[in-house]
């Protein structure tokens, strides 16, 4: 009796933990200023369209519902010649507001590293309130 206890302790020790259950994809809304012209308008519809490739993360916001996730898209910076042009925005989760600037040079590329990135710092915001 007590050998098969043991057996099935060693079974059970051998196996490996399950999976965490994954995440509930979230709402999210991306935001383009109108001041930031027709690059901000680019790069919105581009990450839009990222993230919607995302499913098991991103679910993309109808115009009807809040989203969960805002992404705000301000403004397009160009810097001198050869050199990346940068993004200006910030991520909303809640009442936290983390601005950001990300450099680049090809928007549809860029924006899919930018979606495939997002759901972690968005969890981070959710768990710090920052």
């Amino acid at each position: 009796m007590i050998s098969a206890l043991f057996a099935i302790v060693a079974v059970l020790a051998t196996q490996p933990p399950a999976a965490a259950k994954p995440a509930a994809p979230m709402t999210v809304q991306v935001e383009a200023s109108p001041k930031g012209g027709a690059a901000v308008a680019d790069w919105a519809k581009e990450l839009r369209s990222a993230l919607a490739g995302r499913k098991d993360e991103f679910r993309v916001a109808t115009d009807k519902e809040k989203a969960e996730f805002l992404v705000r898209l301000d403004a397009v910076a160009a810097g001198p010649a050869g050199a990346p042009k940068k993004l200006a925005g910030a991520l909303v989760l809640g009442k936290a507001t983390r601005p950001f600037a990300y450099s680049f040079t090809d928007v549809k590329v860029e924006a899919e590293k930018l979606a495939r990135n997002l759901r972690p710092v968005a969890d981070q915001m959710k768990a710090t309130g920052k």
